[in-house]
């Protein structure tokens, strides 16, 4: 499987929130979300945090209120940039920098209208990456 996967013909359209609301974006995905790879990954924010992540294109991604309330927080090797709403502290998305695909990684769990039971889950050993978590 290619990453981020290959767009098919048939997208889908879907909103997020954080839980208060302060926070909302949308977005396009293409295979739609119950075809899409959904990746649960077992490293250590992943883990702590229940993501269950996909990666629209950042081109069909949007911030629609709250970006000024967003709050960022990087770690080990400080390439990626989670966000998170600075009200009610829900993990949102993940930033990736120049150089890497242009995509968002988005917490599925924020979103208004999915159904954990029709998403195809792709576990992935992201714990054997990198150096061990400890704190």
């Amino acid at each position: 499987m290619s990453f981020p996967p290959t767009p098919t013909g048939e997208s889908s359209s879907h909103s997020g929130n954080c839980h208060c609301g302060a926070v909302r974006f949308k977005f396009t995905l293409s295979p739609p979300l119950h075809e899409y790879p959904t990746t649960e990954c077992n490293c250590s924010i992943c883990t702590k945090n229940g993501f269950l992540l996909v990666y629209p294109f950042n081109k069909d991604f949007t911030i629609e209120k709250g970006e000024d309330k967003l709050k960022e927080y990087q770690f080990a090797q400080r390439i990626s940039t989670h966000q998170f709403c600075g009200e009610c502290g829900s993990s949102c998305f993940i930033r990736l920098p120049e150089g890497h695909p242009p995509i968002t990684v988005v917490n599925v769990r924020m979103l208004q209208d999915f159904d954990i039971e029709k998403l195809n889950i792709r576990k992935v050993d992201g714990k054997s990456r990198g150096e061990e978590y400890n704190v």
